[in-house]
């Protein structure tokens, strides 16, 4: 192969020797300068001592990995004064000294490794013809520094996950330039902090409700105007509203439903056309058996609660977590679970044949599975026989007769189920329901509102979170304070509790309904971040998972 066939250069070479295989060019070379500089005391020195071959990778050339075989030369120093008597040669625009690697194989690599991290990438690497291992792309990662980003003169701070409900860092982003600017290992004050005081210059901060981020940024960059995200002040309304009505959930089971709404006589309001398939003795005693287990622990935590028992001892007297406890806690009566909505089952597309069928009289679930088997029903005959039980005359001929009386109670308590109302909704669904602007909730949504709003104090609590929920949408600032004051004599202390925390934060949440800034571009360059965690296969370390954020953005 001629010299000039080669698709690329080879500074400072000269091409010997060219031998082509399947699978890779091997080129043999030797330098052409007549001298070199020693890199020890910059003295030039044209003394060859010896002579060595050096081994370089470099990109590939029409699917064939290239070798590079490099005669080197060993110089004699000529200063006096240089403690190395000899010196190798160097090819500054080809290779970085002691590498196997070229530059530009090495950079390829480093662009393979920032975007797709070290397995991913060590495969790519390898249907591209330039083999490299997972730990090399990522020990190349490592050896890359970043450029120093300008200080950014809006800020958002936020946390993110390492190991969620474990370890938590901070992300720190320019929300003008719509970039990260740094991610921080942990989310404490102090590290805060030291960042801050670190790059002065920084005007606004838009930051969540955390008292660490708004005590960090208080002692870091106090000239800073803290601004409180206005999803997560939403956020904070709608965990209040959940807070109360859990406490009150009992109270408001007893309300009467409203006289123009429909009870099912039939059917269950759902989105499918079958029921729960009943439990079994079994499911039964276990439910049983944990709602007993429940009540105990509710009755506990009240004794301890009128022995003067703070809400944190509690739960680490009895290993429970803090919210569970508060539920307990605040509840005016036994905190009984919703009924769970019924979920789409595989059964669901094959309702109407089912149906067809035990109209004409077959009620044998063995021969209906098989029939919407060949239909392509992937499922169990269990669940076809759950759904016969339900909806068969009469028992099986062919169970045996001690089976019987249980299949026949089946029947009965099926029956007996298409008479309940259905459930009011659950208290998650209660609260989203009060936290809705108006306009945007459905008929069915409507009825529910109005149904708890004939309790009077729902119905306040319900007027000051709208209040506040429009201020927060509309960035109306005119009547925050009004708004405070009532709350603060409205006499409910869930209220009066959220008033005192908006207090302590009073200076940025009005900056929240007076600015156009918030930390919404933060919550999207986590969920970046988090791809790029589960990118690395379980080698998401601080450092490489902060190169690889800070290099992409």
């Amino acid at each position: 192969m001629a010299t000039s066939q080669i698709p690329f250069l080879l500074p400072g070479c000269a091409i010997d020797e060219i031998i082509v295989t399947d699978q890779q060019m091997l080129i043999h070379t030797h330098t052409i300068t007549a001298g070199a500089i020693c890199p020890y005391c910059d003295h030039y020195s044209g003394r060859v001592h010896s002579y060595y071959t050096r081994t370089i990778y470099d990109l590939p050339v029409s699917n064939n990995s290239v070798c590079l075989k490099v005669r080197i030369r060993r110089f004699r120093c000529v200063s006096q004064a240089c403690y190395r008597k000899t010196f190798t040669e160097r090819l500054p625009e080809l290779v970085t000294p002691s590498a196997h690697k070229s530059i530009r194989l090495r950079k390829t690599l480093e662009t393979i490794g920032y975007f797709l991290s070290g397995e991913a990438g060590a495969r790519l690497t390898s249907k591209l013809h330039m083999k490299c291992s997972g730990d090399t792309l990522l020990r190349l990662l490592r050896k890359v520094t970043l450029a120093n980003l300008p200080t950014p003169r809006v800020l958002g701070v936020d946390d993110w996950a390492q190991k969620r409900g474990r370890t938590y860092g901070t992300i720190l982003v320019d929300l003008e330039r719509r970039q990260v600017v740094d991610l921080l290992p942990d989310r404490t004050a102090e590290t805060l902090s030291a960042w801050l005081q670190s790059h002065p210059g920084i005007t606004i901060i838009a930051r969540d409700r955390s008292k660490e981020y708004a005590r960090g940024i208080k002692e870091g960059a106090p000239q800073a105007l803290q601004v409180a995200d206005r999803w997560h002040l939403l956020l904070n309304i709608r965990e209040m509203l959940k807070r109360y009505l859990r406490r009150v959930y009992g109270r408001l089971k007893r309300l009467p439903r409203l006289a123009n709404e429909e009870t099912i006589d039939e059917q269950p309001t759902t989105t499918s056309e079958r029921m729960a398939f009943p439990r079994t003795k079994g499911e039964r005693d276990a439910s049983l058996a944990s709602r007993e287990s429940r009540i105990a622990r509710y009755e506990t935590i009240q004794q301890m609660r009128q022995d003067g028992v703070s809400i944190l001892e509690i739960a680490e007297r009895l290993h429970l977590h803090r919210e569970t406890v508060r539920t307990y806690y605040y509840a005016e009566s036994f905190p009984e679970r919703c009924k769970q909505k019924l979920r789409p089952s595989m059964l669901d597309p094959f309702l109407p044949y089912l149906k067809k069928r035990h109209a004409a009289g077959c009620e044998n679930a063995s021969q209906l599975w098989r029939e919407i088997c060949q239909q392509g029903y992937p499922g169990s005959r269990s669940q076809v026989d759950k759904w016969m039980q339900l909806n068969r005359t009469q028992p099986a001929k062919t169970a045996p007769k001690k089976y019987r009386t249980e299949a026949e109670a089946a029947f009965i308590e099926s029956q007996k189920r298409k008479q309940i109302p259905v459930d009011i909704p659950s208290v998650r669904e209660l609260a989203w329901i009060l936290s809705k602007e108006r306009e945007k909730l459905s008929e069915e949504e409507k009825r529910e509102l109005e149904w708890v709003q004939q309790d009077e104090i729902v119905a306040k609590i319900y007027g000051l979170a709208q209040q506040l929920a429009s201020m927060i949408r509309q960035r109306e600032s005119a009547l925050f304070d009004v708004w405070l004051n009532a709350c603060a004599h409205s006499g409910i202390s869930c209220l009066r509790t959220f008033a005192v925390g908006i207090l302590q934060d009073y200076d940025a949440v009005r900056a929240a309904l007076e600015t156009e800034w918030s930390s919404g571009q933060a919550e999207g360059q986590i969920n970046r971040l988090k791809l790029i965690k589960r990118e690395m296969y379980g080698r998401a370390g601080f450092d490489l998972l902060r190169l690889r954020v800070l290099h992409s953005s």
